[in-house]
């Protein structure tokens, strides 16, 4: 008997040596210190290969990450609705936590920064966005912006084509967004190796590019906007 429990000891030891850990925490504003529901969290693995898995945060702001393989994580987050810096960009300070074989990392605290949300609209008339180019591919659209380091961060289509208000109303209209810090000084950028780009007006674009200077500072109830347009396709 004293075998046996000595055998059943051993493996349990085994399976808690080599079982999956978890992280489970709290994310809040970092102003008000409210918790932040429905926010996608994501725990993702140095190394390689990589290693990822993730979940969305509770009413109370909690949320917590199973399955994880031992090593070194980053826990990064996308809020809902756009409202939060993800703390792995913009130069954020993201959570690391290691864990070991079926090691808990409970008590993580992620505070998120409130975000600025830049949109952006492409008129095109000519649908030139929705037809293949040549050689098969969906046109080159570059939409984003420049960040105080160097880094580039594009934005993303939020939704498929609808059309303008007003008169114009069948024109195919894209819509893209990207949340930014506040009161920092930053570039947007847009450009198409594909498609001939005008200004909201129609106007063609030297260079077939734009790149803006913008920020948007606390207190301005206004986030950034622009609009342009597709002029048709290039040679």
């Amino acid at each position: 008997m004293k075998c046996v429990v000595i055998l059943l000891l051993a493996v349990t030891v085994a399976i808690g040596q080599t079982g999956t850990g978890s992280i489970q925490g709290t994310l809040v504003d970092a102003k008000t210190l409210k918790p932040v529901p429905a926010a996608l969290v994501t725990a993702s693995r140095a190394g390689t290969p990589p290693f990822t898995r993730n979940t969305k945060s509770g009413g109370d702001g909690a949320y917590q990450i199973q399955g994880l393989t031992p090593g070194n994580y980053l826990v990064c987050v996308q809020a809902s609705g756009d409202q939060y810096l993800n703390p792995c960009e913009w130069n954020g300070t993201p959570a690391a936590v290691v864990i070991g074989a079926g090691q808990a990392a409970a008590g993580i605290k992620i505070s998120l920064t409130p975000a600025s949300v830049l949109n952006v609209q492409v008129n095109d008339a000519q649908k030139a966005l929705g037809q293949l180019t040549k050689d098969g591919r969906r046109p080159d659209l570059n939409v984003g912006v420049w960040g105080p380091k160097g880094m580039y961060y594009p934005a993303r289509a939020v939704a498929s084509p609808t059309g303008v208000a007003g008169p114009q109303a069948s024109i195919p209209t894209y819509r893209y967004r990207l949340p930014v810090p506040r009161d920092i000084a930053l570039n947007f950028y847009i450009a198409s190796h594909d498609l001939k780009l005008g200004d909201a007006n129609g106007v063609a674009l030297p260079t077939n590019a734009s790149q803006q200077a913008f920020q948007h500072v606390t207190g301005d109830a206004n986030p950034k906007s622009f609009t342009f347009t597709v002029l048709g396709k290039l040679p």
